[in-house]
């Protein structure tokens, strides 16, 4: 019975999820203008100066001195801040998943462990084999999650979908079948007031070389990071390690589709 197992490839699909501001129903919201027969002023502002300022190379329009309300109008379901310089507060999230050889990597590029062989675990490196790279910032005040899930819960062949490397939380060794994932590396900006943290399971002993510890990718959303607050510049480099068994069904279409999402508490 042939004893390896071919991968051709791994593809990780990214969504980004965003906090929504929930108004009450049942009415409509209306912009107030001021207008007349010959005139119509959609916003204006109160302040003590500022104005138009040009030169050969720019145009610049600037306020001075506003009025503002700041962040004092507020119900049991929403929040506004009313005035220029509020949309400096407002709430965002970036989010960047690519896989390379090195930071940041190419999006869609997939992690190709390629051939299988029960003599050895496969371990993507940021080498010869693509790493996984992910960047994220928030200024949510009540943090911020990445969860992962699989399509499969674990390998699947594409031609005979009955045969599966399944994916289980383990430190993995040569000769058994199994597959999974861990973060190898985390990091942020150093102005950060939150740290970019690995959560378990994936947060094992876990390197590009002989240490294998992995987290399962199952079919239930897993967080694999996390920040306790504001997070900026937030880094992390995911390894993706497959082991097979003598007995391990040898195909050339081993493959499994991963999601990552990240959600933020403002």
């Amino acid at each position: 019975m042939p004893t390896k197992t071919h991968v051709k490839f791994f593809s990780y699909v990214a969504f980004l999820v965003f906090c929504s501001l929930l108004l009450p129903s049942a009415t409509s919201l209306n912009a107030d203008t001021m207008s007349s027969s010959s005139f119509k002023i959609t916003s204006d502002t109160m302040s003590v100066g500022g104005g138009r300022g040009t030169s050969s190379s720019f145009t610049v329009e600037d306020t001075l001195g506003e009025i503002a309300t700041g962040e004092d109008l507020s119900s049991s379901s929403f929040k506004a801040c009313a005035g220029y310089q509020c949309y400096l507060g407002a709430g965002f999230i970036s989010f960047t998943l690519k896989e390379g050889t090195s930071s940041p990597g190419l999006s869609g590029a997939g992690v190709a462990l390629g051939t299988l062989s029960p003599a050895a675990v496969k371990t993507s490196d940021g080498s010869t084999v693509n790493s996984i790279f992910i960047t994220a910032a928030s200024n949510a005040p009540g943090g911020n999650v990445i969860t992962v899930v699989g399509a499969n819960g674990g390998l699947k062949s594409a031609s005979v979908g009955t045969d599966i490397i399944t994916s289980s939380t383990a430190t993995l060794v040569a000769g058994t079948a199994g597959f999974g994932m861990c973060v190898f590396s985390t990091s942020q900006d150093g102005s950060s007031p939150t740290a970019f943290n690995k959560v378990s399971p994936y947060n094992g002993s876990c390197d590009k070389t002989t240490n294998h510890s992995v987290g399962g990718v199952t079919t239930t959303a897993q967080t694999i990071l996390s920040s306790s607050g504001v997070l900026l510049g937030g880094t992390a480099e995911i390894l993706v390690k497959a082991a097979v068994s003598a007995i391990s069904k040898a195909h050339p279409d081993y493959g499994e589709t991963t999601t990552f999402i990240i959600s933020s508490t403002f």
